[in-house]
C-alpha cells in the first residue's frame, strides 16, 4: 500500500526505454489512464518525463498521453520452473510455532477493545507509509481465519467476533466524508475504526461481500436465536442497524457487484476482477442459504439471482484467450489475487474452481513459471535443494523493488492442501487435470498417480515444499511474518507483523491438519 503526495497510488513498472511521444493529449478518461509514475512522484517530474499531470482522486495523477507509447520491456530468458514438491511429507511448522505465530495474529486483533484490526506496522516515513490502519478487506479475512483456524476449544474466538460484530455495525452507520457508500471505504483509522478521510484508492468493493462471509461463519457458529444475530448481524427491520450488519452488505453488492473499482493491491482499477467477483458470489451463495435459514425467502431469491449473473461470466471472462491461465483483469492478467481467490471464494456445492481442477493446474503451471523468473531468490533457494516455490502480487511488480509476499506464496501452500483434502473425499482429477497436474509436478504430462491416496500424497508434499520454502525466510525471525520477502537476499522486509501473512500462513496450516485428520 503506497500513496504519493495526494493519495493516488503509483507502483506499475516504469522500464527502461526510450518513450515516443506521438501527441500531447491528456483528456484521457479516468479509468484508462495508465500509471507514468511512482509513490510519490512530483508534478515537476511528472511532466518532464512527457506525461500528464492531472489530479483527480482515485486514479493515476500522473498518467501517459493519449497516442504516447508505452515503455517495452527488454527481452527476457525462457522461464523455467524452479518448483518442487518436498520429498517426503514434512512438517513446515511446529504445533508450537504455529501457536506462535497465532499469538502474534491475535495481538493485531481487537485493538483497545474497538473491535478494528491493525493491519500491520511499518515507519510512517517508510514507502507504503504507516500500516496502522483497519483496512476493511485485511480486516474481514483476518476474522474469518479467526474462526477457521482456531480450536473448538478457544472460547476467545466469540469475544473477537462480538467486538467485530459491533465495530462493523458501527461502521456502517458512518457518514462518509469521501462521498461514497461507507460500505465500500477501504480503511478506517486506529483504534475507533473512523473512516479514512485523506486521498486513497477508492472505491474497493470487495469489502462488503468479505465482512459478511466472516459474519455468518460467526452468527452460524452462536445460533441464529442468540441476541447478538437478531440485535446485530441480522435484525429483520431494516429500521434497526439497516436490518443487520450481514444483510446490508449483501444487500451492497446487489446493485454494486458490477461497480469499477480499485483492486486488491489498491493500485489499478476495474468493473471486473476475479478476486472481487468469486468472493462476491461466495458471499451471496452463503448469503442466500443464511436468509433462508432466517426465514428471508425475498432476500435468498434476489441473492440467488444475482449470484446467477456473476457465475454467468466468471469463467468466460477470466479465462485466458490461449486457455493457459484463469486471469485477475484485462489491465493486470497474471495476478496473485487469483490465487488468493481459487481459496477464499470456492464453493463446494458448484466444485468451479476447485482445488484440483485442470484451470487451476493450468494457472500454477504458468504462474510457477512466472515467479521463478521474476526473483534469484527463487532460483538460489531452488539450488540450495530447497522444495516449493515463492509467489508475490503479480509478474513486474515495482513495489519496494518487487518482491515475493508471505501471504501469496501460503496462500499456494493452502491450495495445494485443499487439493490433498479433495482427492482424499473424491478421488482422483479429470483426466484433462492430471495431465496439467503432471506437468506442474514433473515437467510431462503422463506421470500423475494412478491412485487416489498416493495423489493425495502429492498435493500433500506440494504443500509441505511451499511451506517449507516459506519457514526458510521466517524462522530467523523468530516466527514474525513481515509482508514481504528480498527478491535477492531472502530476508524478510517492508512492514513487520501483517496480519493478513499470518492469516494465510494458519490457513495453510489448519488445511494441513484437516487433511492429515481424514
Amino acid at each position: 500500500k503506497i500513496q504519493n503526495k495526494m493519495g493516488v497510488f503509483s507502483k506499475i513498472a516504469v522500464l527502461s526505454t526510450a518513450v515516443v511521444y506521438v501527441s500531447a493529449d491528456c483528456t484521457t478518461d479516468s479509468s484508462q489512464k495508465v500509471d507514468c509514475g511512482y509513490g510519490t512522484i512530483q508534478e515537476d517530474e511528472c511532466e518532464s518525463k512527457g506525461c500528464c499531470w492531472v489530479e483527480d482522486p482515485g486514479y493515476p495523477y500522473c498518467f501517459y498521453q493519449e497516442g504516447m507509447a508505452f515503455p517495452t520491456p527488454a527481452p527476457t530468458k525462457t522461464p523455467v520452473s524452479c518448483f518442487s514438491a518436498a520429498n517426503n511429507a514434512t512438517e513446515p511448522f511446529s504445533s508450537d510455532e504455529v501457536a506462535t505465530m497465532r499469538s502474534y495474529f491475535l495481538s493485531n486483533v481487537n485493538i483497545d477493545g474497538f473491535g478494528t484490526v491493525v493491519a500491520g506496522f511499518n515507519d510512517a516515513s517508510a514507502v507504503g507509509g504507516s500500516y496502522y490502519y483497519h483496512w476493511e478487506r485485511d480486516g474481514a479475512k483476518t476474522m474469518r481465519a479467526l474462526q477457521e483456524t482456531a480450536s473448538s476449544s478457544d472460547d476467545s474466538v466469540n469475544t473477537y467476533m462480538e467486538a467485530y460484530s459491533n465495530w462493523v455495525v458501527q461502521a456502517q452507520g458512518f457518514e462518509d466524508p469521501n462521498g461514497i457508500d461507507v460500505r465500500i471505504e477501504p480503511k478506517y483509522y486506529l483504534p475507533d475504526g473512523g473512516v479514512f478521510s485523506d486521498g486513497w484508492c477508492r472505491p474497493q468493493n470487495d469489502g462488503p461481500g468479505l465482512r459478511a462471509i466472516s459474519l455468518m461463519i460467526y452468527a452460524n457458529s452462536v445460533g441464529l436465536d442468540s441476541d447478538v444475530v437478531k440485535n446485530l448481524l441480522w435484525t429483520g427491520d431494516s429500521n434497526v442497524n439497516n436490518g443487520g450488519a450481514i444483510k446490508h452488505d449483501l444487500d451492497w453488492i446487489l446493485e454494486g457487484y458490477d461497480s469499477n473499482t480499485c483492486d486488491l493491491w489498491e493500485e489499478v482499477q476495474s468493473s471486473d476482477f476475479f478476486w472481487n467477483k468469486v468472493t462476491m458470489k461466495k458471499a451471496l451463495y452463503e448469503g442466500m442459504n443464511f436468509a433462508k435459514a432466517m426465514g428471508d425467502d425475498d432476500s435468498a431469491s434476489q441473492y440467488e439471482n444475482t449470484l446467477g449473473v456473476i457465475n454467468s461470466t466468471l469463467f468466460d471472462q477470466h479465462w485466458s484467450s490461449d486457455g493457459n491461465y484463469v486471469y485477475e483483469s484485462t489491465n493486470r492478467m497474471k495476478d496473485g489475487a487469483v490465487i488468493v481467490g481459487f481459496n477464499d471464494g470456492f464453493i463446494e456445492a458448484d466444485g468451479m474452481y476447485a482445488p484440483t481442477s485442470a484451470e487451476v493446474a493450468a494457472t500454477i503451471k504458468n504462474y510457477n513459471m512466472e515467479f521463478c523468473h521474476e526473483w534469484d531468490i527463487n532460483q538460489i533457494d531452488a539450488s540450495n535443494g530447497l522444495p516449493g516455490v515463492l509467489y508475490g502480487r503479480y509478474p513486474g511488480d515495482t513495489y519496494q523493488g518487487g518482491n515475493p509476499w508471505v501471504l501469496s506464496t501460503a496462500a499456494l501452500g493452502n491450495l495445494f492442501y485443499r487439493g490433498a483434502i479433495e482427492i482424499s473425499n473424491k478421488g482422483l482429477p479429470s483426466d484433462d487435470a492430471q495431465s496439467l497436474w503432471s506437468e506442474v509436478f514433473y515437467g510431462t504430462d503422463s506421470d500423475f498417480p494412478s491412485d487416489a491416496s498416493t495423489a493425495a500424497d502429492l498435493f500433500l508434499r506440494a504443500g509441505d515444499g511451499v511451506m517449507l520454502r516459506l519457514r526458510s525466510h521466517v524462522a530467523s525471525d523468530g516466527f514474525h511474518l513481515a509482508e514481504q520477502i528480498d527478491r535477492e537476499t531472502g530476508a524478510q522486509l517492508s512492514a513487520q507483523n501483517l496480519t493478513w501473512s499470518y492469516a494465510e500462513t494458519l490457513s495453510a496450516m489448519a488445511s494441513r491438519d484437516t487433511f492429515l485428520a481424514l
